[in-house]
């Protein structure tokens, strides 16, 4: 799912059934909550004139209402693609966010992290996402912790990090019943269904879209309900079930029909094209995609767009029209280069952010054993006391006892440490840790005017790893692939796991010819002595960058991880540099 088709989707998702129209006449705040509620139901033009109608009558609203009307205003502008005005409302209510209610504030920093993540400022989306974190836990509102939540299993989901967005979705349901806010059920159910579709759980994953279309149309919440039929189609037709698929297709278009909600109708429009061309449904996979070339060229999710230029270049072709099916190809192939480096970007910008909730609890059992610590501090001054005044063995005791104590404590305190900074699977350093230590290393190249190079490594195919060998053979070849990155690099070498199957690798008086031939013995050992006869062969890809001129080790992170792309865009497994005199060329490949 795309950020643009999540910010769509989520803009209404705490609003309730629909209401009557409002009328002139009535009270601002009955006016006011009626609109909230149509959001939800009509479509977008009808909801701009009420916003102006309403507009009219704003000197009636107190100041809650107030936030709420500004609110509903951002959330229609970055539906209208119209972001700078979203962004800017959102600005002006977050500015005086002192002033607002727990709850409106949860939720404008929910609409601001969606809003300026579609608009590609990843730096200040995340740090308002961790903001909506830590206030989740302080509002009394479980509707609005369900949003973040929501929030949060979206983000994770985009940057392949499923079994995180699972659990996410799963604590949006949990603070939501069905009756209670059947909008939140309905989003969690949907997300839900989608994490479960992308760790291969189909059986799980057709349930729960059944279940959110159910839930949805109950709340008749159009958008989820469709989103659902279309994930619910995907999965059918791979099962090999193409007329339940088309069923539920084009039912999710008879719904979106009249929303004018164009994101999620161009999906629907191609994948049922897709399928229509299975059976030679020419004709009217033609006047499917007819007025879909016009969406695909406004802004919007690109690899929606790569996909349905390539259902246009598969009508194209059994129509012998071999122009056309380059052009759609060449069109989709360079949209999927820009997805990919912007996934990686936003991938790369999450997890340097702070809000890692597995660090965070490694964190807090750190601080329980400082605490403990600091606990055992002040009994030894009280033994200290005690054996001033009565002197003798039993202070002896008491003083053999507090040192046993406090040795425990400091090897407690160690382990707990050496928690927070390692990744549990591989022992390499987890993401947050790799870049604080590539960070300092990065400036003392710099200063000193010494080599320092940057590794990005991934595995290749590895969900095929997963999907053919199960996950417990895919953990067991990352601790493999750890083992072996140790091995080749050294202890001198920073060596990390930055998420899923990717890792990294920062080299403090190392240039790039010496980086490539650690690299190169690396690929030569990485598959030799497997633990288990059964267990698979794996390659990497590596992309690698010298310290030139980079003002900063994100701009060097993102040369490597360019060259990364280019290694795996030219067939993987493979090494691809990037010359240290011209940063800006193409990458070299060794």
């Amino acid at each position: 799912m795309t950020s643009l088709r999540l910010l769509m989707m989520l803009t209404t998702t705490l609003l309730t059934a629909a209401w009557p129209l409002q009328s002139p006449g009535q009270d601002f705040s009955i006016r006011l909550e009626r609109l909230e509620q149509l959001a939800s139901s009509d479509s977008q033009a009808a909801i701009l004139q009420r916003i102006e109608n309403l507009q009219a009558s704003l000197d009636e609203a107190t100041p809650r209402e107030h936030a709420r009307f500004t609110l509903l205003k951002a959330r229609a502008a970055a539906r209208e693609m119209r972001m700078e005005s979203a962004i800017a409302l959102l600005k002006k209510l977050l500015d005086r966010r002192n002033e607002l209610d727990r709850d409106l504030e949860l939720s404008a920093l929910n609409l601001a992290t969606n809003v300026l993540v579609v608009n590609d400022r990843f730096e200040t989306g995340f740090d308002y996402f961790r903001q909506a974190l830590e206030l989740a836990d302080v509002v009394d509102a479980p509707e609005m912790r369900a949003q973040t939540f929501i929030v949060a299993a979206g983000f994770h989901s985009r940057i392949g990090e499923h079994g995180i967005a699972l659990e996410y979705a799963n604590q949006a349901m949990q603070e939501v019943e069905r009756g209670s806010a059947p909008r939140v059920h309905c989003a969690a159910l949907e997300l839900r269904a989608r994490a479960e579709q992308a760790l291969n759980r189909p059986d799980e994953a057709i349930a729960d879209f059944r279940k959110a279309i159910g839930v949805c149309e109950s709340a008749s919440d159009k958008v989820f309900s469709s989103a659902a039929r279309i994930g619910l189609a995907q999965i059918l037709r791979v099962r090999g079930k193409p007329a339940e698929a088309e069923l539920s297709l084009r039912e999710a278009l008879d719904q979106l029909s009249s929303r004018g909600i164009s994101e999620l109708e161009l999906e629907a429009r191609y994948r049922l094209a897709d399928l229509l061309l299975d059976r030679d449904g020419r004709v009217e996979a033609r006047s499917l995609l007819a007025p879909t070339m016009e969406w695909i060229d406004s802004p919007g999710g690109r690899a929606i767009r790569a996909e349905a230029l390539r259902v246009h270049a598969r009508l194209a072709s059994l129509e012998s029209d071999r122009e056309a099916v380059y052009r759609h190809t060449r069109r989709a192939v360079e949209l999927d280069r820009r997805h990919a480096q912007r996934i990686r970007q936003m991938r790369f910008t999450l997890l340097m952010s702070a809000h890692d909730d597995s660090a965070r609890a490694r964190e807090l059992e750190l601080l329980r054993s400082r605490n403990a610590l600091a606990e055992l501090d002040r009994e030894g001054r009280r033994q200290e006391e005690l054996a001033l005044t009565y002197g003798g063995f039993g202070a002896a005791i008491a003083g053999l006892l507090l040192i046993t104590l406090l040795i425990k404590a400091a090897h407690d305190r160690a382990q707990f440490q050496k928690l927070s900074q390692h990744d549990g699977l591989t022992g390499l350093l987890n993401h947050t840790r790799f870049f604080e230590l590539a960070q300092q290393s990065f400036q003392r190249a710099r200063q000193n005017a010494i080599p320092f190079s940057l590794i990005v490594a991934d595995i290749d195919l590895f969900k095929q790893v997963n999907d053919e060998y199960g996950h417990l053979v895919g953990d067991s070849v990352l601790a493999r692939v750890g083992a072996r990155l140790r091995s080749a690099f050294g202890s001198d070498a920073i060596i990390g796991r930055l998420g899923g199957e990717e890792f990294g690798v920062a080299l403090l008086d190392c240039d790039i010819d010496s980086a490539v031939a650690r690299i190169e013995h690396l690929r030569a050992t990485l598959n030799r002595q497997r633990a288990d006869d059964e267990e698979p062969a794996v390659t990497m890809s590596f992309g690698v960058a010298e310290l030139a001129r980079e003002p900063t080790l994100d701009v060097l992170y993102a040369h490597a991880d360019q060259a990364l792309y280019d290694a795996k865009d030219a067939g993987r497994n493979r090494v691809v540099t990037v010359a240290r005199i011209d940063l800006s060329g193409a990458g070299m490949l060794t």
